[in-house]
């Protein structure tokens, strides 16, 4: 079902452009979870990331005329959030903490060694991630937690191929050097 919304996004983007806010609502729903999980995984602060979230679609809405359908649309979307969070987090430190939901602990096995050792290295990567440069995290999130290409993560950040490049291998480097 995921698949199909995907195939329906370039229509979509053409109605949100002449003002379509039907379209806009099915948008919203179809990206929401994606953009939260990016501007957690960014700010690791879950109230800042509903906040930035819904900051990010109200300015996506307002420059609906910006869209450029040629290219990567959702870039744009991602460029805002990108920009919002980057503003948040010049604004507080990060900070690292763990959603309190259920999926944390629906996730718990039998084995509370194992439970404990998994907790341990995702906030040893929380922390990680948190030490990169905001160009190296951005970089990783967007590529290996949101799976975006690195064409896409050029137009989003607005740097070149090479660019992005050069910030994935210092970010990998980093945190193999920060993980050992």
């Amino acid at each position: 079902m995921v698949k199909k919304r995907e195939l329906e996004l370039p229509q979509l983007l053409e109605k949100i452009k002449v003002g379509d806010k039907e379209a806009f609502k099915e948008f919203f729903f179809i990206m929401q979870p994606h953009i939260m999980a990016f501007l957690y995984r960014f700010t690791s602060d879950k109230e800042a990331a509903n906040d930035l979230c819904q900051e990010t679609f109200i300015k996506f809405w307002l420059s609906r005329d910006k869209i450029n359908l040629s290219s990567f649309p959702k870039a744009y979307l991602y460029q805002i959030a990108k920009n919002l969070a980057l503003n948040f987090i010049t604004r507080k430190p990060p900070v690292v903490s763990y959603e309190d939901d259920e999926t944390l602990l629906t996730s718990l096995s039998k084995n509370p060694e194992n439970d404990y050792d998994n907790f341990a290295m995702m906030d040893d990567l929380q922390k990680a991630l948190n030490r990169l440069p905001e160009r190296c995290r951005l970089t990783f999130i967007l590529s290996r937690f949101d799976g975006f290409e690195y064409s896409e993560i050029a137009e989003i950040m607005n740097v070149s191929l090479q660019t992005v490049k050069n910030q994935m291998n210092k970010a990998i480097s980093d945190l193999r050097k920060q993980l050992s």
